[in-house]
């Protein structure tokens, strides 16, 4: 990703470029060029570093399984992050379909049940094409995504379920994002659209 800064001092501004998917990532990296001015890094280091920048593993990583691009970011999820997966599922290209598969958010409070709820509304309002929920708060996620237009959802109750069901779904051309709480375990999903051939051809 590439992005432009106006900063105040004319030397940082200017293109700087991410190997990070996301338009949230341009916002940290914001943060990442102000301290590192402050600290006295000169642009070309803190380019530098910008463009080193990796993602650790399940989170917004991107990797290729026979035509389907999948982001996994897998390893935790709050109703901010949830959303912030989504709108870059729906900025990826894609020749085929956006596919979201969302497991539970976990330690909420008595929260839980609005941002799951909004969690499924937007998911719909993002232009995701199927989406697949798992976990105790499925019902929930699932009744946000109808409320909002969204027809194409499917509800199970354990990863597994849902990993053999996303499986046999994926098409070539499709991008598909995995995304939930570290608690749902949701890398089961990847272990198992890793196992063998799973994708059709259009």
């Amino acid at each position: 990703m590439t992005f432009r800064v106006e900063a105040p001092a004319q030397d940082f501004s200017g293109d700087y470029r991410l190997h990070l998917v996301g338009r949230h990532q341009a916002a940290n990296a914001l943060y990442a060029i102000a301290l590192g001015q402050e600290l006295g890094l000169s642009r070309t280091q803190i380019e530098h570093g910008l463009a080193e920048c990796q993602p650790s593993k399940m989170r917004l990583q991107t990797w290729e399984l026979n035509g389907v691009q999948v982001l996994d970011d897998a390893y935790n999820a709050n109703a901010d992050s949830m959303v912030a997966a989504l709108q870059t599922l729906q900025d990826l290209p894609s020749k085929g379909r956006r596919i979201a598969v969302l497991g539970d958010m976990a330690e909420l409070g008595p929260h839980s049940e609005a941002a799951h709820e909004e969690v499924g509304r937007r998911a719909a309002e993002l232009g995701v094409g199927q989406l697949f929920v798992g976990g105790k708060m499925a019902v929930v996620m699932a009744r946000g995504a109808r409320a909002a237009g969204l027809d194409r959802v499917f509800e199970f109750s354990d990863v597994e379920t849902a990993g053999a069901a996303v499986k046999s779904f994926l098409k070539e051309g499709d991008v598909l994002l995995l995304k939930a709480s570290r608690a749902s375990r949701l890398e089961r999903i990847t272990d198992l659209l890793k196992s063998g051939e799973v994708v059709r051809k259009n």
